[in-house]
């Protein structure tokens, strides 16, 4: 919604209709040309879509600062094993942002012991905030509950942790020049 209300602010007479929903259904959207494009952040499995890197962003593992497993300590650096025995709380499969998750985090834990599923971001920042186990989500997405001490980003022994947004289009897509200048206008910003 950001960027389309920078976009409209610069062109105030371009209609733009927004979905929302997760990966999975904005490249089905794009696959059966309901949509002109999708921002999606995950990886595109329609053969007809085309998906273009958009942007990176940072993902953080967080929980609540009296986790029982910092151990009294929101500080502590936790290892692998450690990490391992958390109870994750996760988006729903077909989410792009659980997959981006079990993509930056399986390869160094083999396997996310899955405490609940959620269908939505807030839901599980807010689990994590109540103490229900880690999550593992955009910096952007927590800064706010981290700036307040409600969450505190987990040290660990892992690599930064990053995940990549797409641009996603119909092969045979013909782009009108208002689609093309937004489509320039996302790669900007």
């Amino acid at each position: 919604p950001t960027l389309v209300a920078d976009w409209q602010r610069t062109r105030p007479d371009a209609q733009v209709d927004v979905m929302i929903a997760n990966t999975a259904a904005v490249a089905a959207a794009v696959a059966r040309m309901e949509v002109d494009i999708g921002l999606i952040e995950g990886p595109c499995h329609e053969p007809d879509v085309v998906a273009r890197p958009w942007r990176e962003e940072e993902l953080v593992i967080c929980c609540a600062p009296s986790h029982q497993l910092l151990g009294g300590d929101p500080a502590r650096k936790l290892d692998v094993a450690a990490l391992r025995r958390a109870a994750w709380l996760l988006r729903e499969p077909g989410s792009g942002t659980r997959e981006a998750v079990e993509q930056a985090l399986q390869p160094h834990l083999h396997q996310l012991h899955e405490g609940l599923r959620f269908g939505g971001t807030e839901a599980i920042k807010q689990a994590a905030v109540e103490g229900l186990g880690f999550t593992c989500l955009s910096l952007f997405a927590v800064r706010d509950l981290v700036a307040l001490g409600r969450l505190v980003r987990v040290r660990t022994t892992l690599p930064r942790l990053v995940r990549r947004f797409w641009l996603v289009h119909h092969r045979r897509k013909q782009f009108s020049r208002g689609l093309a200048a937004f489509v320039d206008f996302c790669e900007q910003g």
